[in-house]
């Protein structure tokens, strides 16, 4: 990316260069709040469990260097998602340039470590008998999100916007599935590797390595920056991500696969899109 701006835009060195430290900076707020998300809990757990008499596990080196790689995902599609765009990309609505950079980068990874990525990632068909339940949280969750935004614009609580083919595109395909590839299959398959499932919730096996996923996720969509290097703070978005983040991790883990996973974080938005079109 960095070569293609030297080509197609060798002027705007300066603002390249902003752009990568607004997301290096936003990575570290996400790794940090994390952390201390995180301390907070074990602080209550070890609170808890030395009133029960029961040992805490410390992490271990494999721990450490698996939140490591979590961390420099984190890094990587933080600085993918705000490098200032290149002209080629001025005419669209949304910010494909970043969605599109972190698809290439999960290819070259995936790529490289294919056996890895169809065994431990998702790349793969689902579980046995998990189908049905998948598909049941993806509709319900879907005709949840379309039947309140048809009845907040009915009721005059929400003013009906006008969906452009770009925004439903948008909102159905790549950006979604960069993010399940990234936060459920790489980080959840790299966090399982390290600190495997304790307990079973519905069907799944699950334990800290969605917890940890889902509070990265939730901090990430709570402190916000755009691509002009302006902060944000979004709790209820934040609080909603983290909530999308535990379902989608129980999904990917009742599943073992990230199809389901995209198509879980497509409902929501898709599920506002077709309200709004129906009301329009």
């Amino acid at each position: 990316m960095l070569v293609a701006h030297f080509v197609l835009d060798p002027g705007g060195w300066a603002e390249v260069s902003k752009s990568l430290v607004i997301g290096a900076s936003h990575a570290a707020v996400v790794v940090l709040g994390t952390v201390v998300v995180l301390l907070v809990l074990l602080a209550a757990r070890m609170l808890v469990r030395g009133r029960q008499g029961g040992a805490v596990r410390v992490p271990d080196g494999r721990t450490w260097a698996g939140l490591a790689v979590v961390a420099y995902l984190v890094l990587l599609t933080a600085i993918s998602g705000r490098i200032a765009p290149l002209p080629i990309f001025d005419g669209l609505e949304r910010h494909w340039q970043g969605k599109v950079l972190d698809l290439l980068w999960l290819a070259v990874l995936l790529g490289i470590l294919h056996r890895w990525a169809r065994a431990e990632v998702g790349l793969r068909r689902l579980e046995p008998g998990s189908v049905r339940p998948a598909l049941l949280l993806i509709g319900a969750t879907f005709g949840l999100f379309a039947g309140l935004t048809v009845l907040s614009v009915a009721m005059g609580w929400l003013p009906v916007e006008p969906v452009s083919a770009e925004q439903l595109a948008y909102d159905a395909t790549i950006p979604n599935l960069t993010e399940e590839l990234i936060w459920r299959g790489v980080m959840l398959a790299v966090l399982v590797a390290v600190l495997p499932p304790t307990r079973a919730v519905l069907g799944a096996r699950v334990g800290w390595a969605v917890v940890i996923s889902s509070i990265a996720f939730g901090v990430g969509h709570t402190v916000l920056v755009d691509l002009e290097g302006a902060w944000t703070l979004s709790v209820a978005g934040g609080l909603f991500a983290t909530a999308m983040g535990l379902a989608l991790g129980w999904g990917w883990s009742r599943t073992r696969s990230v199809w389901p996973a995209f198509l879980l974080h497509c409902a929501p938005e898709v599920g506002v899109d077709v309200g709004m079109i129906l009301m329009a």
